[in-house]
């Protein structure tokens, strides 16, 4: 491996690690705000808070794969900043797709259960608050760790 592809792959690498923190960090607060949406996540309670925490992290990885997908089939680390068709349909197809997948799963597995306030999207029988929650916030994620990583030709000098 020559020295530009070592910059490349520890570019990547930092790219990811940054991704998934800020990927943690916008999708804590989105879940800490559901939690009414959810039966027995009494915002008193730290274990409510741990739970969100934890479910973020899960966020964090899926939006890293998300990335991954995209920078693989595009073949291209910034893929997500293109304002096409193909890109922004993979991120909310991928999304959409993930979202009520994962909460199919939970609701039938009896892993997490939506309170009456919760909205319901009716085909799927999914919560309306954690699927636009991935239609919106990997794009996010992947703009502030664009913004503020390794890839960002203003930051490269720094």
């Amino acid at each position: 491996m020559d020295r530009s592809e070592r910059n490349t792959t520890q570019s990547i690498r930092q790219f990811l690690a940054s991704l998934l923190l800020w990927s943690v960090a916008v999708n804590y607060p989105w879940e800490m705000i559901q939690m009414p949406l959810y039966n027995a996540m009494p915002f008193s309670d730290p274990m409510s808070w741990l739970i969100c925490f934890r479910a973020s992290l899960g966020d964090g990885v899926i939006i890293v794969v998300i990335w991954g997908l995209g920078a693989a089939m595009f073949k291209d680390t910034d893929w997500f900043r293109r304002k096409a068709f193909l890109p922004i349909l993979l991120l909310l197809v991928s999304g959409a797709v993930i979202a009520v997948l994962i909460e199919i799963h939970a609701i039938n597995t009896g892993r997490w259960a939506y309170s009456d306030l919760m909205p319901i999207i009716p085909p799927f029988n999914v919560g309306l608050s954690p699927f636009i929650q991935l239609l919106i916030l990997p794009r996010l994620a992947m703009e502030l760790a664009y913004r503020f990583g390794p890839f960002n030709r203003q930051n490269a000098g720094r």
